[in-house]
């Protein structure tokens, strides 16, 4: 065995082979990262831990496992511990399976031997009161130092909640800086919150004034890192708009692509926010399922500042939205699915670039709910897609995407779906859900992430003197 000391997956620095592990580090408090055990002889992992941030009421965990004939067999038996759900996960190589996830608390998988590679884990939420009413989706995800999320803003009865969980073994500290059209508000932002090992806290971003109505929450960590996840709670009056939580982490970049985004009567609104201090130029562009750019807009974001973009004029349908940059900037799109009355809303966020397999957990028993996958790439690109059945069965089809042309598939009564890119191009790709019931409808959106299987990515922290 080869034990390799890692904080983060795919995105975030430095990647290590996992058959030779020829990197070195200097970490003198190891305990403040995640600990990765590869096999040597299959070149797998054989040891990871996933947490989900956890829900205000009782919600779902739910893992999936990659399929048997997608990942190279370790030879040893498969192991998954789960804290925070009643009862106890069952899985098998290729599996599925959910259970309630306890009301405020963090869920946290711990999988070992031949079910760590290739595991996903994802969490849900569906509210139906009369004061909090929406579908929320998310990943689990391992720690991060650093991210960033979007959220809340000026409307009144709009609420940003901002959820902190640290996995580690060892305290951490974060803050979140939120940022506005005149850069960081030291009022709304907090500092300083330390969280013990193992503790879960839920800080009350609260209502934004004008100038953070298209605000942006960066949030960073020292010690060890940080899960984290933002949720959008908004209510008119007795009305509820929706809710929405995110919980992948975006890093800056020049070229964003966020897949499955909602149009209704309601106009959709892509958020930007500029990191570094030059400011950026900022094109975003609108693409339908017939490769047409429907909408193209052009915006200048000075540095350190967050902005909004209202793309009117869109038919109700489901589209890609892909923005580009001279500076690097992270961004997200809102969607609600209607103008008024009783709605619920969405933050689709930015989706990785997919180049190797990747899995999400879906979920099930919404009302008259529907799942669809969004396939989109900037070059052309092959995949396979693979969905697993309520039963256990899958079923598996060849998808070719055209560039920058988007693919819909339906995911009808799947409870997981699967990609393994087959071709050159790089594949985004994120999960619609819908669904309605006599108050109006539901709707959440989630990008799939890749799954960890050989190699591990890591955000290192400095070596203390």
């Amino acid at each position: 065995m080869v034990r390799v000391t890692v904080a983060a997956l795919a995105g975030a620095g430095l990647v290590w082979g996992a058959t030779q592990a020829t990197g070195t580090a200097d970490a003198t408090r190891p305990r403040d990262v995640r600990a990765v055990t590869v096999d040597n002889t299959s070149g797998l992992i054989t040891q990871q831990s996933l947490t989900c941030t956890g829900a205000d009421v009782v919600g779902t965990l739910a893992v999936a496992s990659m399929p048997s004939g997608w990942v190279k067999a370790s030879g040893q038996r498969g192991r998954l511990e789960a804290s925070g759900v009643t009862g106890q996960l069952s899985l098998r190589p290729g599996g599925t399976d959910a259970r309630a996830l306890l009301s405020g608390t963090a869920g946290r998988v711990v999988a070992s031997g031949g079910l760590a590679a290739g595991l996903v884990a994802g969490q849900w939420q569906l509210d139906r009161g009369a004061s909090a009413r929406g579908l929320m989706v998310s990943s689990c995800p391992a720690p991060v130092q650093s991210g960033w999320f979007f959220g809340g803003g000026h409307d009144a009865g709009r609420v940003a909640r901002l959820i902190l969980v640290n996995p580690a073994e060892t305290p951490t500290t974060v803050d979140a800086a939120v940022v506005g059209a005149s850069g960081t508000d030291r009022a709304a932002s907090v500092q300083g919150v330390v969280l013990a090992p193992g503790e879960r806290k839920v800080v009350t971003l609260g209502d934004f004034g004008g100038d953070l109505a298209a605000a942006a929450v960066h949030v960073s960590a020292s010690g060890a890192g940080v899960v984290a996840s933002l949720t959008d709670v908004w209510l008119t009056g007795e009305t509820p708009v929706g809710e929405s939580t995110s919980a992948d982490p975006e890093s800056p970049a020049k070229d964003i692509l966020i897949p499955g985004v909602s149009s209704t009567s309601a106009t959709p609104v892509v958020r930007l926010a500029v990191p570094g201090s030059a400011p950026a130029i900022v094109r975003v562009r609108v693409i339908d399922g017939s490769g047409a750019v429907v909408a193209d807009r052009v915006q200048t974001v000075a540095g350190g500042t967050a902005a909004a973009v209202d793309l009117t004029g869109l038919k109700t349908g489901s589209y890609a939205v892909r923005v580009t940059a001279d500076e690097s900037v992270v961004a997200a799109a809102w969607s609600r699915t209607a103008s008024h009355g009783t709605t619920d809303m969405a933050w689709s966020t930015a989706a990785p670039s997919l180049t190797a397999p990747a899995g999400l957990a879906l979920p099930s028993d919404i009302p008259s709910g529907s799942a669809s996958l969004m396939l989109v790439a900037t070059a052309p690109a092959s995949v396979d897609v693979l969905t697993v059945g309520a039963s256990g069965a899958d079923s598996t089809r060849a998808v070719t995407v055209p560039a920058n042309q988007p693919v819909v598939i339906p995911l009808r009564d799947a409870v997981a779906v699967w990609l393994r890119p087959t071709g050159q191009g790089a594949l985004h790709a994120a999960v619609t859900v819908t669904g309605h019931d006599k108050s109006g409808g539901y709707l959440a959106s989630v990008p799939v992430q890749p799954a960890m299987l050989t190699q591990a990515t890591a955000r290192l922290l400095p070596a203390r003197g």
